[in-house]
């Protein structure tokens, strides 16, 4: 398959080009080349991708090419000439040229000069090849030595720029339409005058050189120079000189080929690699580059920089609501306050998404001193980036959060120092975002432990680590069982049973909470088929509990999963009860009043878990189909020791009644608590005071007891 620019990321001369570069503005630039361009393996010649002009002037169609070698499809003449640019290109990081052929696909020869470049893309070496067409050229030297009338046929006709001065004055002689063409003038203004008269060449001393060169070696091919037209403006040429005879007379044959625009292209390329498309700020590549020779400068004059990791706080949510194009809008404001806020000797650069860079050199002082710089530098940027910007009709207001790493302090190598400030980043948005972080060394170990951790729950359900256990929920007015929460246990082979508060909010952020939410589900839904089976619940007076993430609400065949659970394992509809966060609600209040409706109609019920505990607010809840609060066990556990608990609780119970919902109380371990969460008519509770959490097996027994009784 042909190689794009959504393929991978690749290496020009070292400089990496990255994959978020569109497919358009690469093939633009592939394309623009006026001769022929080819990119092949390096190793074995095999064809990824050619440009129009190597269709049209080998009458090879690039899907014939595409997966075979240069040399199944008989492109060189001599295979030999293959092996030797390998070593040329191999030899120079510089773009290496030779004299070659080329055969087209009707058996025609070309001849032209092969400049070749090498690529470094993740699959391997690759081969960029430029085949200037010199056929035309060789035709015309042909011609001139066959007859004058064949000369001045070739000469006139061709596409390039040729010209015949001589070689002691400098007199032009002859030129024809390509050199009018390419210079704004006219034969009848230089013809009988020297070159020495007119600026065509940019520097006139390059004429010697060119001669001394032609003398040694017969001939000059291929030089790059930089020359101007009529109008004084520069132009990039690839010239060409030949020794010819006339009239007795050493004359120079000049041909000269304008390549500006393959230049401006070879440059806007080189552009790209080091800079993001966006912005214009420095990429991941400049920004590295920028800092190696930092490190090495502030360790040489005994200073300190640091580097300013940002991310802009829910920044997703602006492209989600308002699209993308307001999004780009709004990074395009963040970078000119940023550029705005820094000297010029710092560095903002733009890594990709909503994450930016900016490197601070030359800071002096000591350590403590350096740490309040930038401290003071992090807090500017931070009230600087929050301003509020008006874009499309719309106020928009974006908190950054800032993770900070000295240099050297932090790290002697880029990736060292990037990588830390990006842990430190993560410390900011854990500890509530809109916030700077210092890195610390502690960082790094709880960066290390986090890591482990979300590789190990990666196998954990594979390997059957996951089990439910059930915490009855009990009716005080009569001590009956009416419900039970499933709760997630996991049994790490380690570091032993591990509570859900040590790695639930890994697994939402990893996005493994969907495959381990629907595993829940379902195990739940097996588990309370089986006690409905064997006769131990009451399937009108009985809730089966089941969390429900945010990232698992949101899924947009979550309501067709629930329905598909319950039908596979035969559970009544009535019998499950689904417990949501705020969480979930403050995402998008229509889509979750939505599925919460369409749920409801197939008879699934609705607890608000962890009440009182987020935003709280009447202004979604009366809105809600929920049919329950659960107040949350941090309120209970002190209700009964702190004033401030325990009206919280009344509160909420009093919002309840209200609402018409019931109340659910967690956490309850004490008598003194159940009594008093009875005096506010609060009637059903789970903790410890009535059972653990029990396995399947300890949750069938205690029904099996309780039917006894």
């Amino acid at each position: 398959m042909p190689i794009t620019a959504d393929s991978a990321p690749f290496r020009l001369n070292g400089l990496v080009l990255t994959a978020k570069e569109s497919e358009k503005h690469f093939a633009t630039l592939f394309n623009l080349s006026p001769n022929v361009v080819l990119l092949t393996r390096f190793e074995d010649g095999l064809i990824c991708n050619a440009n129009c002009h190597f269709e049209s002037t080998f009458g090879w169609p690039l899907q014939e090419c595409v997966g075979r070698t240069t040399l199944d499809i008989g492109l060189w003449t001599d295979p030999l000439q293959r092996r030797h640019a390998l070593d040329r290109t191999f030899a120079t990081a510089k773009p290496a040229h030779l004299e070659t052929q080329w055969c087209a696909r009707d058996g025609g020869v070309h001849d032209g000069t092969l400049y070749t470049q090498q690529l470094e893309l993740d699959a391997g070496v690759y081969l960029l090849s430029t085949f200037i067409d010199n056929t035309e050229h060789k035709l015309a030297q042909q011609a001139l030595k066959a007859s004058e009338e064949k000369f001045a046929k070739a000469f006139h006709s061709s596409p390039d720029a040729i010209i015949i001065t001589e070689q002691a004055t400098g007199r032009y002689l002859e030129v024809n339409d390509g050199f009018c063409r390419l210079t704004g003038y006219s034969a009848d203004d230089v013809i009988g005058r020297t070159v020495y008269e007119f600026a065509i060449m940019a520097d006139i001393t390059q004429r010697t050189r060119l001669i001394q060169e032609m003398e040694e070696h017969g001939r000059v091919r291929n030089r790059e120079l930089l020359g101007r037209d009529k109008n004084g403006e520069i132009i990039t040429v690839d010239v060409s000189i030949d020794p010819l005879m006339l009239n007795d007379i050493e004359c120079l044959l000049i041909t000269a080929r304008d390549i500006s625009q393959l230049k401006n292209a070879q440059a806007q390329i080189q552009h790209l690699a080091y800079h993001d498309s966006l912005t214009n700020l420095p990429n991941r590549a400049l920004l590295m580059d920028r800092l190696s020779q930092q490190i090495a400068l502030l360790k040489r004059h005994n200073l300190r920089g640091a580097l300013l990791f940002l991310d802009l706080d829910h920044f997703k949510h602006i492209n989600d609501s308002l699209g993308h194009p307001v999004g780009d809008s709004v990074l395009k404001v963040i970078t000119a306050r940023l550029e705005a806020s820094v000297r010029l000797e710092d560095t903002v650069a733009r890594l990709g998404g909503d994450e930016f860079v900016v490197l601070i050199s030359g800071l002096e002082g000591t350590r403590d001193a350096v740490i309040d710089q930038v401290r003071g530098q992090a807090d500017t940027l931070r009230q600087l980036l929050a301003e509020p910007m008006f874009l499309d009709g719309h106020r928009l207001q974006v908190t950054p959060s800032i993770g900070v790493a000295l240099i050297p302090d932090h790290g002697s190598t880029p990736a060292d120092l990037l990588k830390r400030a990006d842990i430190a980043l993560y410390r900011a948005k854990d500890s509530g975002r809109n916030a700077t972080q210092m890195f610390h060394s502690t960082m790094q170990k709880a960066a290390s432990d986090r890591l482990r951790l979300e590789n190990d729950l990666r196998q954990a359900l594979a390997r059957g680590e996951f089990s439910l256990s059930y915490q009855p929920q009990v009716d005080t007015r009569g001590n009956r069982i009416v419900g039970a929460e499933a709760l997630l246990r996991w049994q790490h082979p380690s570091l032993g049973n591990l509570p859900p508060n040590q790695f639930i909010q890994v697994m939402e952020e990893s996005g493994m909470i969907l495959e381990v939410g629907n595993w829940i589900l379902e195990e739940a839904c097996k588990a309370g088929s089986e006690l409905v089976r064997k006769g131990l619940i009451d399937t009108q007076d009985f809730s089966l509990c089941v969390n429900i993430s945010p990232r698992q609400f949101r899924q947009t065949d979550f309501v067709e999963r629930v329905e598909r659970c319950l039908r596979t394992y035969d559970l009544p509809n009535r019998l499950l009860k689904l417990e949501i966060t705020e969480g979930i609600v403050i995402q998008n209040l229509e889509d979750t009043i939505a599925k919460m409706l369409q749920l409801k109609q197939m008879g699934i019920s609705f607890a608000m878990d962890d009440f009182g505990t987020g935003y709280s607010s009447l202004t979604y809840l009366k809105r809600l189909p929920v049919d329950a609060l659960k107040i949350d066990q941090s309120f209970v556990r002190d209700a009964t020791s702190d004033p401030n608990d325990a009206e919280i609780v009344r509160a909420i119970v009093a919002m309840a009644a209200s609402l018409n919902l019931a109340i659910i109380a967690e956490g309850v371990e004490k008598q003194e608590q159940l009594d008093f969460l009875a005096q506010l008519d609060c009637h059903f509770y789970q903790g410890f005071l009535f059972s653990e959490p029990l396995s399947v097996a300890g949750f069938e027994a205690l029904l099996r007891e309780r039917q006894i009784e």
